[in-house]
This record gives C-alpha cells, structure tokens and sequence, in this order.
C-alpha cells in the first residue's frame, strides 16, 4: 500500500464547512500491505492483496497483486466497502482498474466509492450493473431505521459502451459546492465521459472517504477485484519553501495568460490566518473557490482548470481571480480562450 501527500502539495478547503487539506492516495497492492484500508461497517473482511493469477483475468496495467473483496460471511446481505482517506477529505477524483460481471446470477456488480461516511450512514458509489437492467447506477443507501433505502440515484446509460466481462477503468470527480453545499459527481468508464450528477438530498454527505465496492445478492457476495486506486485532489496549491518568508501579499499575475485548458495563478501570504482565492465572471459571479482557509505565510501556487465549482467546464472569457486576507483584497483579470 502507497499512501502519500503529494510532494509540497495541498489543498486548503473551506473549513467552515469541515473541509480537511486534500490529500492523494494510492495503491497498488504490490507490498501486500493493506493496513490503510478501513471498513465501512463493523464486522466487514478487510481487503485482501492477493495474487493477479487468482483473479478472473490478468489486468495487462497491473502488476503481480489485486486487491479483492467479498462478503463471504454474509454478515452484510452480500455488500463489501472498504475505504480509504478521512471523512473530512473533499473534492477530489477517484479512480480505479475494477474487474466488471457481465450478467452475473443473482443480480451482482462492482464500482467505486465517493464520499463515504459511516458516522452518516451514507455513502455514494458508481456500480457497473450488466445484468438484465444493463446500466450504471450512481447511487446512496441511506439507512432508515433497519431498512437501505435510495436518497440519491440515478440509472446511466450503457449506449455505446464495452459492457463485456473483464478490467475497466471506472472515476469519479466529486465536488462540494460551497454555496449551496450540493455535492456534483462527474463519471466515466473507460474514458467516456458518463454525464454530472448532483446530489442535494437531506443528509448527505459534504466530505467522505473514497473506496471499492462489490455486491451480489445471495449470502456471500459476489468477488470484487480491483488495482491502481487512485485518489487526487481536483486542484492543488504548491507551496514553496522560500529562504526569506514575504514582506507582504501579493497576487501575481496568472500564467499563461490567455490560457487554455488551464493556468497557473501565483501568490504570496506575509502573515498566517485566514485567506480566501476566489473566482468570478464579468457578472460578479462566483464560480469557484481555490483557497479557503487558514494559510501559513508563504509562497503559494494553484492551478485552475477552468471549470466551476461543480467541475462544469466554463465558456471563453474573462474572469477575475481575488485574493482577500482580512480587510486586504487584490484581483488579476484572466483570459480564457478555446
């Protein structure tokens, strides 16, 4: 198991909201160590790295291990989640090699999992479901006194897609909206872009934990096979270790300017506390927020990719990046051109 900060990487989220700095995680499976793993319910087996060659198909990315999982006792009606992170971890993409049924008897399927929190009994996960409904369900179980029950789902289509039995690649984008605390999932299987979602039902979760998932319906499960899990932040902020900390705050201008798909904006904190780096069009409207939170002084680096808080790309144009610090506010304007 790899798990890592990403060197001098972070990412500063509202703390208002819970938000903790984001982190990047990974694994392979290839060292056997699975200790970082967490389970969603008590009782639940713990992920295993077992070897490629017992898996159904050998993944031609992987390496010697996958990880698998599987409810062999039953003790959850078939169900197996594992995570991975903190649940104060959010807005960050997760993905995944995932070994995928076609028509499996009984009903069964496989996916992963964003924004997990079992202290909310909550979490949302994509599932490949080839069985005669043919379709991808993005979806919670949200726990109402003993029965599951779906707060959030949808039924995606499998038009044009490869729904044969092997290894595909499955992500998710998940983004918390500061305004609203609606929370988007942007999906895809094998690169094809899937479609966003936003989930606003009562009691969902605004941060969580990412993982994997696998389900039959019968007594013991059904075998869920899974490599390369990734988690990376949506954005990220690099901080540089300067020898003389700044005197005072600077924004700098954004590079390149004009810019596409993406830019680099640069800014210096002189003194320690609460920073906000926000972005708005020619209305004044917010679209995104990149910093939010109590930054150390420092020299510091984010990329925006041009997209909104909800990871919706933005049209050509231009918009105005404002760095405010206490009663101090500076602002560039940017370019966007496709």
């Amino acid at each position: 198991m790899k798990r890592k900060i990403t060197l001098l990487t972070l990412i500063l989220f509202g703390l208002t909201l819970g938000f903790s700095f984001g982190q990047s995680y990974t694994e392979d499976f290839e060292d056997g160590v699975v200790s970082d793993w967490q389970q969603y319910r008590a009782g639940e087996e713990m992920i295993q790295a077992i070897d490629m060659a017992s898996a159904p198909a050998v993944l031609a990315e992987g390496g010697s291990k996958v990880g698998y999982i599987q409810d062999t006792n039953g003790s959850y009606t078939g169900a197996a989640i594992l995570l991975m992170g903190d649940t104060l971890d959010a807005n960050y993409t997760v993905e995944a090699d995932v070994y995928v049924y076609e028509n499996p008897s009984p009903s069964g399927y496989t996916g992963i999992v964003a924004y997990g929190d079992s202290s909310k009994s909550y979490y949302v996960k994509l599932v490949a479901d080839f069985d005669s409904s043919n379709r991808f369900r993005l979806y919670n179980n949200r726990l109402n006194t003993s029965t599951f029950v779906y707060t959030f789902h949808h039924a995606l289509s499998t038009t044009g897609i490869d729904k044969s039995e092997g290894w595909h690649h499955m992500k998710v984008k998940v983004s918390t909206n500061a305004v609203d605390n609606t929370v988007s999932y942007q999906c895809w299987y094998d690169n094809v872009d899937l479609g966003t979602y936003v989930d606003d039902a009562a009691g969902h979760t605004t941060s969580g934990l990412a993982g994997v998932y696998a389900f039959q319906q019968d007594t013991d499960g059904i075998a869920g096979y899974f490599d390369n899990f990734v988690v990376e932040p949506n954005g990220s902020v690099a901080i540089d270790k300067p020898k003389n900390l700044p005197v005072v705050m600077t924004l700098e201008q954004n590079f390149p300017n004009p810019f596409n798909p993406s830019t680099t904006i640069s800014f210096d904190i002189n003194e320690e506390g609460q920073a906000a780096l926000h972005v708005y069009n020619v209305k004044g409207e917010l679209v995104t927020t990149l910093v939010n939170g109590h930054i150390n002084s420092g020299s510091y680096q984010v990329s925006w990719d041009g997209t909104n808080v909800n990871g919706q790309a933005l049209p050509s144009g231009s918009y105005l990046v404002v760095l405010s610090k206490g009663n101090e506010q500076l602002s560039r304007s940017m370019l966007m051109i496709k």
